[in-house]
């Protein structure tokens, strides 16, 4: 016996509803993912919380009201009890209102800040609107169905004969569109984070003092960036860019990497082949693509005297060259097998003679005292390698 009409139009309604309240649910996930990784998860955000700098914080906060539709306001709050602070963000709904509190660390996430929070208020139907789905659902306190969230909706259905027809044909193969797309951004935070965390640990197994240089350089690029005017996502790529910038070194013998005298012809050939090497290991992994430029070309310099190319001046992007001048001055401060370290005037001093870019240059003498405080903890130990 068949069943009812209504029966097939309500299951209908519940199919569409739950497909939505997927989409609707990964989209406010792929936001706060977004907001924490590039503001939240960022030393220069986390010392001007930190130090009182209303001005900044508040600089960041317009931009990303600028920048992302789906907030409608963000704002630094005294943390509320209920936001504890092991988690990088926390979405909690109030009188159908979605609200996201975000927590503030440092770059490394080895700092967090103790008692403020950013709660940034979500604009529920510019989600809905981004995702194509304003048309078909309505969240209302009215609402006869829970969405997502705790949020009550009106979600529209079709009469039987069209649910049948559209939305198997047209909903199913664009629902499945919008689903990979939406898993692949999801995919491609995961892999730039978690996956970039991952790789850290593995090469920290392989070769501390390498890993430990890198995050050095990670740390002094970051405020680089930041100094030459870059902001936000591009200042947390960088950082991100600068801990892969040696990964081509996975593999060199230790032998070679601390060796206390002189490289031979040999050994400084395969020293010299690591950003290729760096080059070629990024290209297996998709969403790590975009910091090949940081690998393959950190040791280029602008009179073309570097290698693996032989590049010059602007044929060198911004990025690579933050990370030669933040490269070269961690090199020079640091302990090596076969010198002891420079002080950070007679480091500078030396890099205003050197083939680097010297608006970079100047910058990094502009930061000296704040990287007196980010390098204080640095175990020079672990900084024995060759460049």
């Amino acid at each position: 016996m068949m069943l009812p009409y209504h029966v097939f139009q309500n299951e209908a309604i519940s199919y569409t509803q739950e497909i939505y309240s997927g989409i609707f649910k990964t989209s406010v996930e792929n936001l706060a993912s977004s907001l924490s990784v590039g503001y939240f998860q960022w030393h220069a955000m986390y010392n001007a919380v930190n130090s009182g700098d209303d001005t900044f914080v508040e600089e960041m906060l317009q931009e990303i009201q600028q920048d992302f539709p789906g907030v409608r306001s963000a704002r630094l709050i005294n943390r509320p009890p209920e936001i504890p602070l092991k988690d990088k963000y926390k979405l909690s709904a109030v009188d159908q209102e979605l609200y996201l509190y975000l927590n503030i660390y440092d770059s490394l996430m080895e700092r967090e800040i103790p008692d403020k929070v950013v709660i940034a208020s979500i604009d529920k139907d510019a989600l809905l609107s981004e995702m194509h789905l304003d048309e078909r659902v309505s969240l209302t306190s009215g609402g006869s169905k829970s969405f997502a969230y705790g949020l009550r909706a009106e979600v529209k259905g079709y009469d039987l004969t069209k649910w049948l027809i559209f939305h198997s044909l047209a909903s199913g193969i664009i629902g499945v569109l919008i689903m990979m797309e939406v898993l692949a951004l999801g995919l491609s935070r995961y892999y730039e984070m978690h996956g970039l965390q991952e790789i850290m640990y593995l090469w920290e197994l392989e070769d501390s003092y390498t890993a430990f240089h890198s995050k050095n350089v990670s740390k002094i690029a970051g405020l680089l960036a930041k100094k030459t005017g870059l902001r936000g996502k591009k200042v947390r790529e960088i950082v991100n860019g600068a801990k892969l910038h040696d990964i081509g070194k996975i593999g060199i013998s230790h032998k070679i990497l601390r060796k206390r005298g002189p490289l031979d012809d040999i050994e400084r050939e395969v020293i010299q082949g690591h950003p290729e090497h760096g080059k070629v290991v990024l290209q297996h992994f998709k969403y790590l693509k975009k910091f090949i430029p940081y690998a393959y070309m950190h040791h280029e310099r602008e009179d073309g005297s570097g290698y693996p190319q032989g590049l010059k001046g602007d044929q060198l992007p911004l990025e690579a060259k933050i990370i030669a001048v933040a490269d070269v001055f961690e090199a020079l401060t640091a302990e090596r097998p076969y010198r002891d370290a420079y002080t950070f005037v007679q480091a500078v001093d030396m890099m205003t003679e050197m083939p680097l870019d010297q608006s970079i240059v100047s910058a990094l003498i502009e930061i000296l005292p704040e990287l007196e405080t980010e390098l204080s903890r640095r175990n020079p130990e672990k900084c024995w390698e060759r460049m």
